[in-house]
C-alpha cells in the first residue's frame, strides 16, 4: 500500500492552485470478473437501471453493467453496515441530462462517492468518503508498429511524449497506458469525461509517482489538482485511482470475488424485457474528436 501525494504547482508555463480539505483520503477497490449470470442480481437494481439492462444488445455489455452495480451497491453496503437493497444510486448525465453518467450514492449509503470502470476481463470499483473519486483501469494490448499508437496524438502533451521517447523502446507502450489510465482518472474525477481533451493538463512521467503537474489554458489556476496513485488489478491491466479535495490517497485493494460470494442474490423486483444478444463481444468506433480506449472498449 503506497501513499502519493499531489503536486500543488506546475511548470513555469501553467500554474494550478488547490486548497484540500483532507491530507489523505482513504480509497477502497474492489474488482471482479464479468458475472456469469448477471440475472440472478436483478433484484439488487432499481426501475431505472432495469430499464438499461433491456436495452442492451450485446451480452458482455449487459453482464459489465450489473456486475459493477452488483459490485459497488455490496462494497457500499459493506462499509455503510447494511444491506446492498439499501444502497441507491441516482445517475444523470451533466452535459444531455440523461439517465446515464457517473453514479451518484444516495439513501443509506449517502456521503460516500464511487466510480466505476471496466475493460477487458475485470470490473472495477472504488469508493472514498466525501471525496469525489475518479477510477480507470485498461488492458495492455501489445504495439507492434514504430513508436506509439495513433490515438495517443489525442493523449499525449509534448512534455510527456517528451518522457516516453526517453525510455526504452520496449517500455514505450505500457508507459503510454500509464499516462492513459491516470488521465481518465483524473477526468473521471472531476465529472468532466472525455468532454475535456487529455491534452489540456500534464502528468508527472510514468516511471515517477503519479501527479498532476499542471493544467493549461486560461482557466488553469482555477482547476482542481487530484492525488492519484496507481493501482495493481492483473499482470496484464494498468490502472489509476484519482481523489479530489485531499493531499494524498492511500489506496486498498480488497478481494471482489471474497465479497460477492458473502452475499446471495435477491429475488428479481419486477420482470426484465429480455435482452436481444447480437454478439458476445463488440468493438466499438472510435470517439469523435476523441481518445479510444487502447482495449478497444467504451466505458
Amino acid at each position: 500500500m503506497t501513499t502519493f501525494a499531489a503536486v500543488g504547482h506546475g511548470p513555469a508555463h501553467t500554474q494550478v492552485v488547490d486548497a484540500p480539505q483532507v491530507d489523505t483520503a482513504e480509497c477502497h477497490i474492489w474488482s471482479l470478473r464479468p458475472l456469469s449470470r448477471p440475472q440472478n442480481w436483478f433484484g439488487l437494481l432499481d426501475s431505472a437501471e432495469l430499464t438499461r439492462v433491456s436495452s442492451f444488445a450485446h451480452e458482455l455489455d449487459l453482464a459489465r453493467f450489473v456486475t459493477g452495480r452488483t459490485l459497488a451497491k455490496t462494497a457500499l453496503a459493506s462499509l455503510v453496515g447494511t444491506g446492498p437493497e439499501a444502497i441507491s444510486f441516482r445517475t444523470r448525465c451533466p452535459g444531455c441530462g440523461g439517465a446515464h453518467g457517473k453514479p451518484q450514492v444516495v439513501g443509506a449509503g449517502a456521503g460516500w462517492e464511487l466510480s466505476i470502470t471496466h475493460s477487458g476481463d475485470i470490473v472495477a470499483v472504488a469508493i472514498a468518503h466525501r471525496s469525489p473519486l475518479g477510477v480507470d483501469v485498461e488492458r495492455f494490448e501489445p504495439w507492434g508498429g514504430p513508436g506509439l499508437p495513433p490515438e495517443y496524438d489525442l493523449v499525449l502533451t509534448p512534455a510527456e511524449r517528451a518522457a516516453i521517447e526517453r525510455l526504452p523502446e520496449g517500455e514505450q507502450a505500457r508507459a503510454g497506458l500509464t499516462y492513459w489510465t491516470r488521465k481518465e482518472a483524473v477526468l473521471k474525477a472531476t465529472g468532466e469525461g472525455l468532454n475535456t481533451p487529455m491534452t489540456d493538463f500534464t502528468l508527472s512521467g510514468p516511471d515517477e509517482p503519479p501527479a498532476l503537474v499542471g493544467w493549461h489554458g486560461p482557466d488553469a489556476g482555477s482547476r482542481p489538482v487530484p492525488a492519484l496513485a496507481d493501482l495493481s488489478l492483473g499482470e496484464d491491466y494498468d490502472g489509476a485511482v484519482a481523489v479530489l479535495g485531499a493531499r494524498s490517497v492511500r489506496a486498498t485493494v480488497h478481494s471482489g470475488p471474497d465479497l460477492i460470494a458473502r452475499s446471495r442474490p435477491s429475488p428479481a423486483r419486477r420482470t426484465v424485457e429480455p435482452v436481444r444478444i447480437l454478439q458476445t463481444e463488440q468493438s466499438l468506433p472510435g470517439r469523435t474528436a476523441q481518445a479510444r480506449s487502447p482495449s478497444g472498449l467504451k466505458h
